[in-house]
């Protein structure tokens, strides 16, 4: 669970009645951030992840990988597909080869991030980005 779940969590449990925006303001964060992690509620692993603020149950991996892959990156990166097509570029000429494809990149990207988890699989962030990457290659091949 991130710094920022943690805190609206703790805060949701003090203040019960407080409202999306009141505990929005009061945690320094975005009102549909407090409504994504409320709708959590619903979900068979929430009392674990307010008891247990340190274990991040499967819900909660893919939540936060979704969070990543559908905010407004395009400000930053530009285009994921578009984004996806110059590595995949990069790649062909570095390697002198031409047959690497966007997808190939996701996929790619993914098989780092498993790399990353062989050498320390409690940094959850890999685990998180490898599901990011996955759902990317997905929307990709799926057009």
């Amino acid at each position: 669970m991130s710094k920022k779940e943690e805190k609206v969590w703790q805060f949701l449990l003090a203040n019960r009645k407080a409202d999306y925006a009141e505990v929005a303001e009061a945690c320094g964060v975005d009102i549909d951030f407090v409504k994504r992690l409320v709708d959590r509620i619903s979900s068979d692993n929430w009392r674990e992840e307010i008891e247990n603020p340190h274990v991040m149950g499967r819900a909660a991996v893919l939540d936060t990988a979704k969070d990543y892959v559908t905010r407004d990156r395009a400000a930053d990166h530009g285009d994921m597909e578009d984004n996806f097509r110059t590595i995949a570029s990069y790649w062909n000429t570095h390697l002198g080869i031409d047959f690497i494809e966007p997808q190939d990149v996701a996929v790619m990207m993914t098989m780092l991030k498993i790399a990353r988890i062989r050498q320390n699989e409690k940094h959850l962030d890999n685990w998180i980005d490898a599901c990011g990457y996955m759902a990317c290659g997905g929307e990709i091949v799926s057009k």
